[in-house]
C-alpha cells in the first residue's frame, strides 16, 4: 500500500513519528488544512533529529504537527512550465533539496516530489524542448505547439490561439541583412514572452517571422494589443536614422519593382476556442483556422482580427 504523504494540521507529532516509522521510504510529509491546501512540509531527517533529543517526545508528542514543519515550503503547480521549474532550481531558497516540494493542483495538495526528482524532470524537459525548439529564439516549434493545442482541447476551459507575423519584414531583411533581421525576430519573441503570463500562456515560434502564442489569461485581448503596440514602437529603433526620418525604406517588392515600405509592424489573428463545441477536432485544424484568421489580418492591412472556433472558417 502506498504511504500517505500528507497529514492534516490537527494531527500530532506522534502521528508524524508513527508515519515515518511505518514507511521507511517517506522523505517528508505535507501538512494540510481541512480544504487540502498545503500549510507546510516536515522533513524526515530534521524531524527525526528533533525527536531523538531527550524529552522531546514527552514534551511535544501530543502537540500539533505544525511544531516542526517548514511553514514556507516550495509549492509547484502540476501544470507548471519548464521556465518556472528552472527558476526554482536557481532560487536562493535551496531547502527543496532536503525537504522536497509539494505538488498542487488548483491550489490543493496533489503529491510530493524530491529535489532529485525536480532536477531530473527539468533536465529531461530541457532536453525534450531543445529537440523541437527554434534555433534562433529557443521557443517551442511546431511539434510542441501541436501538443499544447491537443492538451488544451482536452481541458474544459476556453483558450485563444494568437497567430502573429511581421509586416514588411522581407524588404527590411533584404536591405539590412539577416543579422538585423534576426534582431527583429528576437525583439518580437522577447515582447510576446514579456506580455504573456508564464503560468497560463504558451509562446511558440513556427519559424521565420511567424509566432503562435496560446492564451488562457482572461485579459488576453488587452495583452495582444499591448504586444502589438510595444513591438511596433520598438521595431523603429532597428532602422537607421535616415529611414526613421523618412518613415521607412526603399526596396524591391516580390516582383522586383522598387517601392517604399513603411516600418515593420506586427499583425495578430486571434482564434478563441471552446473545446466543448469542437467535437473530435485535431490540433492541426485549430492551427489552420488560426492561420486563416492571420491571413485576414494580412490582406486587410489590420493589426488585430479576432474570431472564434468553430465558425471562423465559414466567415
Amino acid at each position: 500500500m502506498q504511504a500517505p504523504a500528507a497529514l492534516l494540521h490537527k494531527h500530532t507529532n506522534d502521528d508524524v513519528h508513527r508515519l515515518f516509522l511505518e514507511h521507511k521510504d517517506l522523505h517528508a510529509v505535507a501538512v494540510l488544512d481541512e480544504q487540502q491546501r498545503p500549510l507546510g512540509i516536515i522533513n524526515r531527517r530534521d524531524f527525526s533529529e528533533h525527536y531523538a533529543q531527550r524529552y522531546t517526545r514527552e514534551l511535544f508528542g501530543r502537540d500539533p504537527c505544525s511544531t516542526f514543519m517548514n511553514s514556507e515550503p516550495v509549492l509547484v503547480d502540476a501544470d507548471v512550465s519548464i521556465d518556472q521549474l528552472s527558476r526554482v532550481l536557481v532560487s536562493e531558497d535551496q531547502r527543496y533539496l532536503m525537504d522536497g516540494l509539494i505538488i498542487t493542483r488548483n491550489g490543493c495538495y496533489d503529491g510530493l516530489a524530491t529535489g532529485e526528482t525536480l532536477v531530473r524532470s527539468v533536465t529531461e524537459m530541457r532536453i525534450e524542448a531543445a529537440r523541437y525548439a527554434n534555433p534562433l529564439t529557443s521557443l517551442p516549434g511546431n511539434i510542441p505547439i501541436s501538443r499544447h493545442i491537443s492538451a488544451l482541447l482536452e481541458e474544459a476551459g476556453d483558450f485563444t490561439v494568437c497567430y502573429g507575423d511581421l509586416n514588411n519584414f522581407k524588404p527590411f531583411n533584404d536591405v539590412y541583412g539577416y543579422w538585423r533581421g534576426d534582431d527583429m525576430i528576437l525583439l518580437a519573441a522577447e515582447i510576446i514572452k514579456r506580455h504573456c503570463d508564464p503560468q497560463r500562456d504558451f509562446v511558440g515560434h513556427v519559424g521565420g517571422d511567424d509566432f503562435v502564442f496560446m492564451m488562457r489569461s482572461p485579459d488576453w485581448r488587452d495583452r495582444a494589443r499591448r504586444i502589438i503596440a510595444d513591438f511596433n514602437a520598438r521595431a523603429i529603433d532597428l532602422y537607421d536614422d535616415d529611414a526613421r526620418r523618412r518613415g521607412g525604406i526603399e526596396a524591391e517588392d516580390r516582383y522586383g519593382v522598387p517601392r517604399f515600405f513603411p516600418f515593420v509592424t506586427l499583425g495578430v489573428g486571434t482564434l478563441t476556442v471552446t473545446p466543448a463545441l469542437c467535437g473530435r477536432i485535431r490540433p492541426e485544424d485549430i492551427a489552420s483556422a488560426a492561420a486563416h484568421v492571420k491571413h485576414k489580418v494580412k490582406h486587410a492591412n489590420l493589426s488585430l482580427v479576432s474570431e472564434s472556433y468553430p465558425g471562423a472558417l465559414a466567415a
